[in-house]
């Protein structure tokens, strides 16, 4: 029962949780596949499914009752959605809700909340024994992988109807496409803590670590970035940094990319989501019931509100990791950035390697060659190559500040 825009779990049949609210957690642990399926000996019975004129059946198939079994569908792979202007672009810890929270009261658009890509509108299996069901009507949408409540009528409720997530997966279910399924989009291997390098488990974790990382999906640099510095940031949800007040220690992230900011536009839309299912959830969803969408909360008027290009999408990323290098800057730590294999002739790469240089800290102790009053910007702009040797150019001026510092 949705109430309040809150689903929950009201009606008969929910036993002791009568009464609580759905979350993305629990839909993750309430979804369930049929895992063995018996048939019932002697349950065998005719159903007529069209009768002549004078009552008696002209065409009929058999049905029978079933023992099922169950297990679960999908479990949480660790990813979370973007935090809401402007805690997207700051260190501020999650500081609960207005609800008992185990952290304390306090803003609820402070926390990180689980991934959990929607149904999208289309259907699957056949939900009859007739044989002469029609195929499951699809719709093109891009993360199709249950079947819709048959209440719904339009893409928009076929999408947001939660009964739907009640109705078990049969175990004859066509086989999803890879990467199908509420962990869409969900493709990064999760963040690896600060880790002591100077032993031979911590090298070795780094190193298993680094080789499990794959290109796959959007390039979102500001929420990688976010990332990066909450690692070394002393506050939650990574504790492992030391104090930001503890003297002679320098707090350093490197962000390196190889593209543009994107987020991923549809070909075909039958929910009106405007975009694929990402880190700031759909674009055409607006944040709170305002028609201001996540991905554009806290940018410009350059940014079009309603302008759902590819275009305008990387425009606003871009104008996120300004704020977001701005503000890390600010809380002294060191942003150094690696533009790899871009061109210069590329408009698209020639903004990204922009916003890449204007991103980065300036160097303590290097002067700009091209203008010796300056000081150089600790960017990079580098190939396959000269990776290595650009890399050994960021640990020298690494090792320069311990000197000077």
């Amino acid at each position: 029962q949705k109430i309040n825009g809150i689903w929950y779990k009201n009606g008969t049949g929910w036993g002791t949780e009568e009464g609580q609210a759905l979350t993305r957690f629990s839909l993750y642990r309430d979804m369930k596949v049929v895992t063995s399926h018996e048939r019932i000996v002697g349950s065998k019975r005719v159903v007529c499914d069209e009768y002549r004129s004078n009552n008696t059946c002209k065409r009929s198939h058999n049905e029978y009752d079933y023992n099922d079994t169950y297990g679960p569908f999908a479990s949480w792979q660790g990813c979370v959605e973007v935090r809401p202007y402007p805690y997207n672009v700051d260190d501020t810890p999650a500081s609960g809700g207005p609800n008992n929270t185990g952290i304390g009261v306090g803003d609820p658009a402070t926390m990180f909340v689980p991934m959990f890509a929607p149904d999208e509108p289309g259907n699957h299996w056949k939900v009859t024994q007739d044989p002469d069901e029609p195929n499951p009507a699809t719709y093109g949408a891009a993360n199709s992988w249950w079947n819709d409540d048959p209440s719904s009528t339009t893409g928009k409720t076929r999408q947001s109807n939660m009964a739907k997530y009640f109705m078990p997966r049969p175990i004859n279910a066509p086989v999803l496409a890879t990467g199908a399924g509420p962990n869409y989009s969900c493709t990064t291997t999760p963040v690896t803590p600060l880790t002591d390098v100077t032993t031979a488990d911590g090298l070795a974790a780094i190193k298993a670590a680094v080789d499990l990382m794959q290109p796959n999906g959007n390039t979102n640099v500001p929420e990688g970035m976010a990332w990066g510095w909450r690692t070394v940031s002393s506050t939650a949800p990574f504790t492992e940094g030391r104090p930001e007040t503890e003297r002679g220690n320098d707090k350093v992230v490197i962000v390196l990319t190889d593209g543009e900011n994107t987020y991923s536009t549809v070909n075909s839309d039958p929910a009106g989501n405007k975009s694929t299912y990402a880190a700031y959830g759909y674009t055409g969803v607006g944040y709170k019931g305002t028609s201001v969408t996540r991905l554009f909360g806290g940018t410009s008027s350059d940014i079009g509100q309603f302008n759902y290009s590819s275009g305008n999408y990387t425009n606003a990323l871009n104008e996120q990791m300004a704020k977001l290098c701005d503000h890390a800057k600010a809380a002294n730590i060191m942003v150094m950035t690696v533009a790899l294999d871009m061109s210069s002739t590329d408009a698209g790469d020639k903004q990204a390697m922009d916003a890449l240089k204007t991103c980065s800290s300036d160097s303590r102790f290097r002067k700009d060659p091209a203008d010796p009053s300056k000081p150089a910007k600790l960017f990079w702009n580098a190939t396959g190559a000269t990776l290595s040797d650009n890399f050994k150019e960021i640990a020298n001026e690494l090792s320069n500040l311990r000197v000077v510092g």
